[in-house]
């Protein structure tokens, strides 16, 4: 139970990562529209938030693995 948050911020992570990826190559990974928010938020924005969650998702569950144990 201790690693609920660690795995559930690991996941949604990784989704908004493939998620992202997946909507700019259904955009042939075009930059346009990357500034102007007009045309709604551009994919890559979905990919670099996902891709900023993975590190400290895995960073806590390295912590909390390494936390000694009580007995």
């Amino acid at each position: 139970m201790k690693y609920l948050a660690g795995f559930l911020l690991l996941t949604a992570g990784s989704a908004l990562t493939t998620a992202g990826l997946a909507m700019w190559h259904d955009q042939a990974f075009a930059f346009s529209g990357l500034w102007t928010l007009s045309g709604g938020l551009h994919p890559i924005f979905v990919l670099i938030v996902g891709i900023a969650m993975i590190p400290p998702a895995l960073w806590e569950i390295f912590l909390l693995e390494n936390r000694p144990r009580d007995e």
